[in-house]
């Protein structure tokens, strides 16, 4: 029966491997996608140490037969790693160049992005101009207030993330921000490569959190505009990952139909 267990945990694992490997394939064309990668954590071992016979030779492992019980996913972590560049020369697509993340807001809730294709939206006819997601997020700044925009003409975004409208800064002094996150897995991925912020004690949400200022600034992020980065997925390197993960689905396969022969032979010679 461990032969069993161990082999079926396999297969689960290798499983949610494969479905990772999928869906990273299926990204590969979705702005501002990152790839993910699966860990395995082993699960509980055991060691046999009372056997009846001790090795002869000379031996560099610990005494005892090691029996585990196979493994099971353990975590799958975020490869921020920077995507490749596509240019638009649309105004309102943007692109962080370097580590960091937009932050928009859905009502009362803000969620982080590496997405930056926006389009410039009017709310109210003589209104504003704000920046607005395809999926009706509003680009925010680090106070939470959405991101308004004054006046009509050519609208310029500096590196820097400074507004200029007719080559002058805004009335208002608009600026967009991008965000540092210390650590990406602690937030929630809710779809459409945004990650949720759940902090119900900040108002705005974490934004207490989230560093604004790097400690170096020559290593600070910048924004391009007119240009969008695209998802950081190595075809080739899925691929090879899904070839491993195939033979190990076979070959788990292939065990628990063994061990699945080897029961019924001793059931058939047992019941003799």
């Amino acid at each position: 029966m461990q032969s069993l267990n161990i082999s079926a945990a396999a297969l689960r694992s290798v499983q949610n491997a494969l479905d990772n490997t999928a869906n990273n394939l299926a990204n590969v064309d979705t702005v501002g996608y990152k790839r993910r990668s699966v860990s395995f954590s082993e699960l509980l071992t055991d060691s046999m140490n009372d056997q009846p016979v001790t090795d002869k030779g000379s031996r560099s492992s610990a005494p005892g037969l090691r029996i585990g019980s196979g493994v099971k996913t353990g975590m799958t972590r975020i490869d921020m790693s920077q995507g490749s560049v596509k240019t638009t020369d649309v105004p309102s697509d943007l692109m962080i160049d370097g580590e960091g993340f937009f932050l928009v807001r859905f009502g009362n809730e803000y969620r982080l992005t590496r997405n930056g294709h926006f389009h410039f939206q009017r709310p109210a006819a003589d209104g504003p101009i704000q920046l607005v997601t395809a999926n009706g997020g509003v680009l925010v700044d680090d106070l939470g207030n959405p991101i308004e925009i004054q006046g009509e003409g050519s609208i310029e975004i500096q590196r820097d993330g400074q507004i200029l409208v007719n080559g002058e800064p805004d009335l208002y002094g608009a600026h967009i921000p991008v965000f540092q996150v210390p650590d990406p897995d602690q937030y929630i991925q809710v779809g459409d490569n945004e990650y949720l912020l759940n902090d119900p004690v900040a108002n705005p949400p974490a934004l207490n959190i989230l560093n604004i200022n790097p400690a170096n600034p020559e290593s600070a992020p910048v924004i391009r505009q007119g240009a969008l980065e695209v998802s950081n997925v190595d075809p080739n390197q899925e691929m090879s990952q899904l070839v491993v993960q195939q033979r190990a689905f076979q070959l788990n396969s292939r065990a628990i139909a063994i061990s699945d022969q080897m029961m019924g032979i001793a059931n058939s010679l047992r019941s003799r």
